[in-house]
């Protein structure tokens, strides 16, 4: 079952992402109500908004109860990740921050053991869905995606991690399903057709059938401004 909606805010300014954000909290407010927004509606930021000074405007999400997923892709040791970790923190409260599996299980554990002093979430990102299928191959000394995934997701799990980032359509694979941490399903497009700057990308359709494997999902921005998008997205992950 999908726990917790992460609106995409990957606009060019922060004025955009406020502005884009708050507009669909406020129509999803008033189609599924009150509660599912403040339960189960979030919001992630990519590491451009998060780099520099950080513009205060993005605190009225988490003081209105919406939690912040900072997707930071962190791919640095851990001493220097959690500087990162805390500058970030000194302007703006984030639930969940994106650290590369690839780092392995002991860096993993020692960023989860900082994050977890201040109750903050690791997910650690997989095979990055802007890599085609055949290169993750080739990166990964032969496997083909599914034993890529699942092998990183042993190692998110072997460090600690809360959750891993996925395609939907891995988790066709029985081995990725039961592995003992959360999902969060990212790429998911409406018409699969509709790529864009992703190599693999999850219908919606197929997500759909896996629904009840999927813990945390990302709703693209090119459906965040959209309301009709937007509700039958919703509405069919529900």
């Amino acid at each position: 079952m999908v726990d917790k909606f992460f609106l995409g805010l990957d606009y060019e300014t922060d004025d955009e992402a406020v502005k884009k954000g708050f507009a669909a909290i406020d129509f999803l407010r008033t189609i599924f109500g009150r509660d599912f927004v403040e339960q189960r509606v979030g919001v992630k930021l990519n590491q451009d908004l998060l780099t520099g000074i950080i513009d205060p405007r993005h605190r009225q999400f988490p003081e209105n109860g919406h939690d912040i997923f900072a997707d930071l892709k962190l791919s640095h040791g851990a001493d220097t990740g959690e500087r990162i970790i805390e500058r970030i923190r000194r302007s703006l409260p984030v639930n969940y921050i994106t650290v590369s599996a690839g780092l392995g299980s002991t860096i993993l554990g020692e960023y989860v053991r900082y994050t977890n002093q201040h109750g903050i979430n690791v997910i650690a990102f997989t095979a990055h869905t802007k890599i085609p299928p055949e290169e993750v191959s080739r990166i990964y000394a032969g496997e083909d995606l599914d034993d890529a995934i699942f092998n990183l997701g042993q190692v998110a799990y072997e460090g600690g991690c809360h959750a891993i980032v996925l395609e939907g359509e891995r988790l066709n694979d029985q081995r990725i399903r039961g592995l003992p941490l959360r999902k969060l399903v990212t790429g998911i497009r409406i018409d699969p057709s509709d790529v864009g700057t992703q190599s693999r990308v999850t219908s919606l359709d197929t997500l759909s059938d896996l629904k009840q494997h999927v813990d945390y999902v990302v709703i693209s921005s090119r459906y965040v401004n959209n309301p009709e998008s937007l509700r039958g997205y919703v509405s069919t992950l529900l």
